[in-house]
């Protein structure tokens, strides 16, 4: 029975740093999940900034477009001759001009709105540089973290390929079946008492057990039992 407690703290130590391993990928998912945010935002933020770009351009071409209508307008006016026609072009070229501010106001806007949007960008490359430096120095970290655990590992393995030899395949069976649903399938007993459920055994049982001369399972939990004395001596060793 004592190969068996050995071999389960063999296995509690291997699913200890199985677990640590497994404790890794949540950081690096976080991390990773900020950077496809990040990506995100850069793709509407540089889409916005394309289609502000062709408004920009467009409202540039209209400004232009009426700059030379206004000039046409004011050389019409300089050689009119009556009155009906100075009117019309007058009429004309404060229309063109009053159309002229507005779009230039426009234009000023939107050019606020492309600088404030390349500013976001400027931001957004500069989270984003951190979280994939972050990212770097987080894999670093965790390989060397990982190289250790899996020595560690092979270490455990291999101390567990040593108990086992000593195992006769039927007990071994019984330890991995239990161990399918209790972590841990060996249990110490005290005064009577299964450690793994809290349950007394009857006084036969445990008068057996403490001869130690064949497995005993708790009759409650079905765990495999072990005096509790002799495993504190086998633990201090």
């Amino acid at each position: 029975m004592q190969l068996l407690w050995d071999l389960q703290a063999i296995d509690a130590g291997l699913d200890g740093i199985r677990d640590t391993q497994e404790s890794f990928a949540p950081k690096l998912d976080n991390i990773k999940e900020d950077i496809v945010l990040l990506s995100g935002a850069e793709a509407e933020y540089k889409s916005e900034l394309a289609t502000k770009e062709v408004e920009r351009r467009d409202l540039r071409d209209k400004v232009e477009q009426l700059k030379g209508l206004i000039a046409q307008s004011k050389e019409k006016i300089a050689q009119i001759a009556n009155n009906k026609e100075y009117f019309a072009v007058l009429k004309e070229l404060e229309h063109n001009q009053k159309q002229l501010e507005r779009q230039e106001l426009e234009l000023a806007g939107l050019v606020e709105e492309i600088d404030s949007i390349k500013e976001q960008i400027a931001e957004n490359d500069k989270d984003m540089a951190a979280k994939n430096e972050e990212m770097a120095i987080e894999e670093k970290a965790i390989s060397t973290k990982v190289a250790t655990l899996e020595r560690k590992i092979k270490s455990g393995e291999r101390g567990r390929q040593t108990k086992t030899k000593g195992l006769e395949q039927a007990f071994m069976r019984r330890y991995l079946r239990i161990r399918k649903r209790y972590k841990n399938a060996v249990v110490a007993v005290e005064n009577g008492t299964c450690l793994g459920c809290n349950v007394n055994v009857p006084p036969q049982v445990y008068i057996d057990l403490l001869k130690g001369q064949e497995m005993m399972s708790c009759p409650n939990c079905q765990r495999i039992m072990v005096n509790r004395a002799e495993a504190e001596v086998e633990k201090k060793k």
